[in-house]
């Protein structure tokens, strides 16, 4: 089987690296108390910065460290540190895999919104149908939050907002770099927006934290090299359906760590939001073969 098209390899690497983002998420909140977003993020990107370096330098050249369309670099970049920096805001408010339910609103808003941003083909009555039940699912898990958790939810729904935006970004810029590129790219305009931030609403370490950060570090990086081969392994509409694996990780590990379970409301949006987006995966798949043919 040629490692060039190896489609169970790619769903086993795309699982596990989401099972390490949801074990990576955990730590996020264990210390959500201690540890700002922006030193969460500063870690993340700077290790990539520094691990990813080495390997393009040396594969690609020096020249594949520049960032090509600087400006939407820049962009990107402010929209992940937006999108990912909300979603470890709002898990200090609420269960992680709650808070990946609202944030999976996100191929929704990229589905509803392609069209007209990036001139994709234009969004037939299914597709519609599919996104407005996908957003009745987000509605039904933030009817909960009248509890008292609202910010919570509403943190994460502006995290899913900006994550929407920057896969837009991603699909604009995808033709310019490899993708190991492309992520260490997102890194380093990332890593641009925090370092000044950091000296504003960075957190004392302990020495006790380092062993969770480092493991929060090696997690993440392994999370998206993971990402990476499986997409170099298999075409991105097979594997990406795979992503609402996160979900199921993310509630093993909230009630490993935290005992937590979502309740009956929460699981019925996850189903309706997780649904509601593999339809559309498996639309665009059907679609995109048609036009091939």
């Amino acid at each position: 089987m040629s490692t060039r098209n190896n489609v169970p390899l790619a769903i086993f690497l795309f699982i596990g690296a989401v099972s390490l983002n949801s074990i990576k998420d955990g730590i996020s909140k264990l210390l959500s108390a201690e540890i700002t977003p922006v030193t969460f993020l500063s870690i993340q990107y700077m290790f990539l910065v520094v691990i990813l370096s080495v390997p393009i330098s040396l594969y690609f050249g020096n020249r594949a460290l520049k960032p090509p369309k600087m400006w939407l670099q820049l962009l990107r970049g402010a929209c992940a540190c937006l999108g990912v920096g909300f979603y470890y805001w709002s898990v200090s408010f609420i269960h992680i895999a709650d808070a990946i339910a609202v944030v999976f609103v996100s191929p929704l808003i990229v589905t509803a919104l392609s069209p007209w941003l990036l001139g994709e083909r234009p969004l037939g009555f299914r597709r519609i149908i599919a996104v407005l039940v996908g957003f009745s699912g987000v509605i039904i898990i933030l009817q909960p939050s009248l509890a008292g958790e609202t910010p919570g939810y509403l943190i994460a729904l502006c995290s899913g907002l900006f994550i929407s935006f920057f896969y837009l970004l991603n699909r604009k810029l995808a033709p310019e770099s490899p993708l190991i590129c492309g992520v260490f790219h997102t890194s380093l305009c990332s890593s641009f927006f925090l370092l000044p931030l950091l000296f504003f609403f960075s957190s004392p370490i302990t020495q006790s934290q380092l062993p969770y950060l480092s493991c929060f570090a090696i997690f993440s990086a392994i999370g998206q090299i993971g990402m990476i081969a499986a997409f170099r392994l298999a075409a991105a509409n097979i594997v990406s359906p795979f992503v609402y694996f996160q979900i199921i990780a993310a509630t093993f590990v909230g009630y490993y760590l935290f005992g937590a379970v979502p309740n009956k409301m929460t699981w019925f949006g996850i189903f309706i939001i997780t649904g509601a987006g593999i339809y559309i995966a498996l639309r665009e798949i059907k679609l995109e073969q048609k036009n091939i043919k």
